[in-house]
């Protein structure tokens, strides 16, 4: 009997710095996945917009004759609606505010 226990080989279980390895990239993997989705999702985003610029260009448009003042009215909608479907994450500031480094929201 002793020589049939002897025979049998117990499995190596992982060492204490194979251990300390697991641990370690799983730590480093779990906060770069909860980083990025922090970021994406929760973080505040600036954005901005250049609202003096667009209601300047709309009203030569309005008195070039260009454009009716119906369709001010709606480029003026549409341009509410841009700002209002930005997700609540994202503050938008205005152009004239801002120096550098944020994204602007085109109105189109």
């Amino acid at each position: 009997m002793t020589t049939e226990s002897a025979d049998k080989k117990v499995p190596a279980s992982p060492g204490y710095l194979e251990i300390i390895a697991i641990a370690l990239i799983t730590a480093v993997i779990t906060a770069t996945i909860i980083t990025g989705i922090y970021d994406r999702r929760f973080s505040q985003k600036i954005k901005v917009v250049d609202l003096k610029s667009y209601i300047k260009t709309q009203k030569a448009l309005l008195l070039a004759g260009e454009r009716t003042e119906e369709q001010w009215k709606a480029s003026l909608d549409v341009l509410e609606k841009t700002l209002k479907n930005e997700p609540a994450n994202h503050v938008v500031i205005l152009k004239e505010v801002v120096l550098r480094n944020a994204d602007e929201i085109s109105v189109k």
